[in-house]
């Protein structure tokens, strides 16, 4: 089976008047259909930048992306985004919220609605419906924020370090909350982060990128047994995967975000 994204040679150069800054270099890997991908690597590597060619909202310099056989040259419909912060609009409600994508797109709001009510059920925010985002802590903004993601039903998932900001504790309830929503729905899904633990945790792969310009150094799979809890951190394989992920960005170690790393 072809693989459903497809990054070949990738590279992304920004200018500004004569000073050009060489995000990405040359940077190939595939996504199967259903997997669990993420993109680890030091802060301004440009795991972002990536995630924006992908999804067509910016063009690369060179090489090619394509998406189900299809070259990439304009944003792809079929996928949900989630961002670093919520980007949720003070005046709407949680449903109002989550309904966005659907007015955008002028879909049927009947069926979407119905969805959207059981993705509140399923990240638990029911009852919190007509609530408004400065009435809801930073976990409760991003499960809207994943709600909304997810309400048209997309094949495919883009997440840009969407729990970073959030603490520990809360961070590792929605990684097992990401988890549990990927187990039951099956997206494809690439998700940006700097924690090479949450990476190990969440994906079947980890693509491991250098310091700047962003380069592959490895696409490592990740064999753990599904479906995963916490205990599996124990494991002594878990922590295999973490060294040697942690070996492969040696050069870049003096990044706390790549030391620390959360509990999930």
């Amino acid at each position: 089976m072809p693989p459903l994204i497809s990054v070949r040679d990738v590279s992304r150069i920004y200018r500004n008047g004569p000073k050009e800054i060489h995000a990405l270099d040359r940077v190939s890997f595939e996504v199967n259909e259903g997997c669990f991908v993420s993109l680890v690597g030091p802060s301004g590597c440009g795991k972002s930048t990536l995630l924006k060619i992908v999804s067509g909202l910016l063009p690369a310099s060179s090489g090619e992306v394509a998406v189900d056989g299809r070259g990439v040259r304009a944003p792809i419909e079929n996928v949900g985004m989630v961002f670093q912060s919520p980007v949720l609009l003070k005046w709407k409600n949680v449903l109002g919220n989550i309904m966005l994508p659907v007015e955008f797109a002028r879909l049927d709001r009947s069926p979407h609605m119905e969805r959207a009510r059981s993705l509140i059920r399923l990240v638990g925010l029911e009852g919190f419906e007509e609530m408004f985002p400065f009435q809801l802590s930073g976990g409760m903004q991003q499960r809207v924020s994943l709600c909304r993601a997810l309400v048209t039903d997309p094949g495919i998932l883009l997440m840009d370090e969407p729990f970073g900001a959030l603490d520990a504790m809360t961070r590792d309830e929605l990684d097992l909350e990401l988890l549990r929503i990927w187990e039951e729905r099956r997206k494809t899904v690439l998700f940006v982060t700097h924690n090479i633990q949450e990476a190990v945790f969440l994906s079947d792969f980890v693509v491991v990128m250098s310091a700047r310009p962003g380069r592959v150094l490895s696409k490592l799979g990740i064999d753990l047994p599904r479906p995963r809890g916490v205990e599996i951190m124990s494991s002594s394989r878990f922590g295999e995967y973490t060294l040697q992920i942690r070996a492969m960005l040696a050069p870049a170690s003096g990044s706390p975000a790549l030391v620390a790393g959360s509990t999930t």
